[in-house]
């Protein structure tokens, strides 16, 4: 496999596939100088350029999660959070990690720079991508975000319509579709630390009297980090086709590239370690800007990714809808890091040695989504009804080096000071050892939505999956073999049930059941040797208050959840080697969040969520009663508002500011040794039209250069600074 490794060839890669999909235009617009922007109170962020062009919101009136045809806010019995395209523009995000971050309720822990590790109540975060769900999804490169319009996230289970994955919840990406009126855009930023980033957006009709649309939007970014000779690479390519066969038949393609280098990324740093030292286990003195790693780490992500969605609409209002999905992502990793288990040893000033290796992978994702949808009457009202059927099959391939070389200085095992980290030597990489692991999971589900009552309904539904994991070594690992399982369960059924009350027009309260399932491997003795013990369950109730105010300009909502995490493997002290299916985790929290505008000229959003996690039953007693998750803090608060004046000769302008704060977190610490405490950040954002069709606008992050940890690792690595103060001035331009 070929993997681009300069900008100009990056920049190639997005022309290539541009033109391959008839974007030649977009082609020129990535390389070209760009102009910048749009009207007052409009588009105010080069991150992800829409294409439309009227002033969008925060509050988002219908969401497709937690069911498949859109439905409003107030009618999901869950909890349920939309980072709309408004917000995208005005916090200047970026990535999939960028959004999510400012997400209620969800958490996100740095992982490489180039992805992070995203969590929800306890538990990663799965994604899916236009309602297509994608097993094993919550720690991965995804595209940036000028592919997507917003992003629907639900907290809680999510098994009737995902199947297996985690109990935290799912984020789903809406991908951009092409406009019925032309319309285009292009932006270009620059920031701290070398920061550069283009972008283009265009979309309208393009043939057969606009029955035939499309939209072509891609983005280049070449940036340095804080921390000492990081950089990043990265080239988005992304076209939409839609096509209305006929009055009531659309069908739609979509392609999209990205390719993303990074080179000496930093995980964090290690700690003093040393036991019996007074700085055993504490943060390293250094500054933020050290890199530990050599100058040689490197990640490569090469994703190509083909959709495509066929949407029917039938006489009687039925719907539907055949949609799919194909992704192709090849990867290089390599890097060289401190040996596990040892930290910085602060009398000699120097690492024991460092561990090298090196990955090179490749991973495939199919999926397939068949739905109906549409009213029934029944008892003299109408009622909705959902079945589908959803396939998926997730191949990853590698290649890799087990015979780990450790390099331990020069000479041999004087040990490797910090400011020699970059010179650690690269080995001659001889992988030889390599495997696949193939998961397929299929199941049927079903949904009703039927009202009871005038402002009464009862939401159930339930799936029946179907999953299965395999893996087997391949070449060059010199003993190949057939299959073995990695987790097999059939006909497992999901149940999901909720009740929906209308106490105002504008006011829902609700109640809900939710779980979902993680298959196991491990064995419950019998007396034929021993079976597969039960899959795991993740089982939440959740109550709450979901309101729509000020002419449906604003959402609000307060949740309280319970997850019991049941099923989970626990030592059978009477048959060493097997299992009881007894060990159990509680989750349990609130979520309370505003989003909208209130008033003419005032954005917000604000969020406040509560969290606590317990050990119930483990086989290891010391756990019980302790914190099962200590990678999110208890309390955090997310808010950001912006003004835009309304009188005349004042609409020019506008100014925001975000705050984010949260509690103490340990994460892989030490309690009272190496936490980070509690802490609050704050960012300002302001804009000015300069034109109708031309705006400049600016972003400080970080505004007091708060020293914190946005990440607490283990004695070797990933005690991650978090970002210095950092500032972004974007010039955009609409068309």
């Amino acid at each position: 496999m070929m993997f681009k490794t300069t900008r100009s060839a990056l920049l190639a890669d997005a022309r290539t596939v541009l033109c391959a999909i008839g974007a030649a235009p977009l082609a020129a617009l990535l390389i070209a100088a760009p102009a910048a922007a749009d009207e007052a109170g409009e588009e105010h962020s080069v991150s992800s350029v829409t294409v439309q062009g009227a002033k969008g919101s925060y509050a988002a009136k219908t969401v497709t999660i937690g069911g498949k045809e859109a439905v409003s806010v107030l009618d999901v019995p869950n909890t349920i959070s939309v980072i709309t395209q408004q917000r995208i523009q005005d916090q200047n995000l970026v990535t999939m990690v960028d959004a999510l971050a400012q997400v209620p309720g969800v958490y996100v822990t740095s992982w490489d720079g180039l992805i992070g590790q995203i969590r929800s109540r306890g538990y990663l975060l799965d994604v899916s991508y236009d309602g297509i769900p994608a097993w094993n999804s919550g720690q991965a490169q995804e595209f940036d975000l000028v592919v997507y319009d917003q992003i629907e996230v639900l907290r809680g289970p999510a098994g009737i319509f995902k199947g297996s994955g985690q109990p935290g919840g799912t984020a789903n990406f809406v991908r951009k579709r092409a406009p019925r009126e032309f319309a285009g855009s292009i932006a270009a930023s620059a920031g701290s630390w070398n920061n550069y980033r283009i972008e283009a957006d265009i979309g309208g009709p393009l043939a057969m009297d606009g029955r035939l649309r499309g939209r072509f939007a891609g983005s280049y970014m070449d940036r340095e980090f804080f921390v000492d000779r990081s950089r990043e690479d990265k080239v988005v390519a992304y076209g939409a086709i839609d096509f209305d066969v006929t009055d009531r038949t659309l069908a739609s393609a979509m392609i999209t590239y990205q390719d993303d280098r990074g080179e000496a990324m930093s995980m964090g740093l290690a700690n003093y370690f040393l036991v019996g030292h007074p700085l055993h286990n504490q943060f390293l003195d250094v500054p933020r800007s050290t890199n530990q790693y050599p100058d040689w780490n490197l990640n490569v992500y090469e994703t190509l990714e083909y959709a495509a969605d066929l949407r029917h609409e039938l006489a009687n209002d039925w719907v539907l809808r055949a949609k799919a999905t194909y992704r192709e992502q090849q990867k290089i990793f390599r890097d060289g890091y401190p040996t596990p288990g040892t930290g910085f040893n602060p009398v000699t000033q120097r690492f024991t040695s460092y561990t090298r290796r090196e990955n090179d992978g490749t991973t495939e994702r199919t999926g397939v989504d068949l739905y109906a949808s549409g009213p029934l009457n029944l008892f003299g009202r109408q009622h909705t009804l959902t079945f589908g059927y959803s396939y998926e099959n997730y191949d990853n391939e590698y290649t890799a080096i087990t015979n780990l070389p450790v390099y331990t200085g020069t000479p041999a095992g004087s040990g490797i000071a910090l400011g020699d980290a970059a010179a650690v030597p690269m080995p001659n990489f001889v992988h030889n050892n390599g495997g696949i692991t193939r998961t397929e999971q299929s199941g049927f589900y079903g949904q009703g939505r039927f009202e009871l009552i005038d402002g009464l309904s009862v939401v159930v539904g339930a799936r029946i999956s179907d999953f299965d994991s395999r893996f087997r070594n391949i070449a060059p690992n010199p003993n190949p073999a057939n299959f073995s399982s990695q987790g097999k369960e059939d006909g497992v059924v999901t149940p999901y049930g909720g009740v929906v009350w209308y106490v105002r027009p504008n006011i829902t309260l609700y109640g809900s059941y939710s779980d979902i399932f993680i298959p196991q491997t491990a064995l419950k003795w019998n007396e034929n040797g021993g079976t597969t013990l039960d899959p795991r369950e993740g089982r939440q109730i959740e109550g709450g208050i979901k309101g729509s105010f000020f002419n449906e300009g604003l959402n609000a909502s307060l949740a309280v959840f319970r997850t019991r995490d049941v099923n989970r493997s626990f030592a059978d002290p009477a048959h060493p080697g097997f299992f009881l299916q007894l060990g159990e985790v509680e989750v349990r929290g609130a979520d309370f969040e505003v989003n909208g505008s209130p008033y003419a000229g005032i954005d917000l959003s604000f969020g406040y969520s509560f969290l606590e996690t317990e050990h119930l039953a483990n086989s290891n007693a010391s756990l019980i009663g302790t914190a099962f998750d200590t990678w999110e803090p208890k309390h955090t608060v997310k808010a950001f508002a912006k003004y835009t004046p309304t009188a005349p000769g004042w609409n020019r302008a506008w100014v925001a500011a975000g705050v984010q704060a949260q509690s103490t977190f340990i994460g892989g610490g030490v309690a009272g040794v190496r936490e980070q405490k509690p802490y609050a950040l704050l960012s300002l954002h302001g804009g000015y039209a300069l034109t109708p069709k031309i705006s400049l606008s600016a972003s400080v992050n970080n505004a007091f250069d708060k020293v914190y940890y946005a990440r607490v690792g283990g004695p070797n690595t990933y005690n991650t600074y978090g970002d210095p103060r950092n500032v972004t001035v974007a010039l955009r331009a609409r068309f």
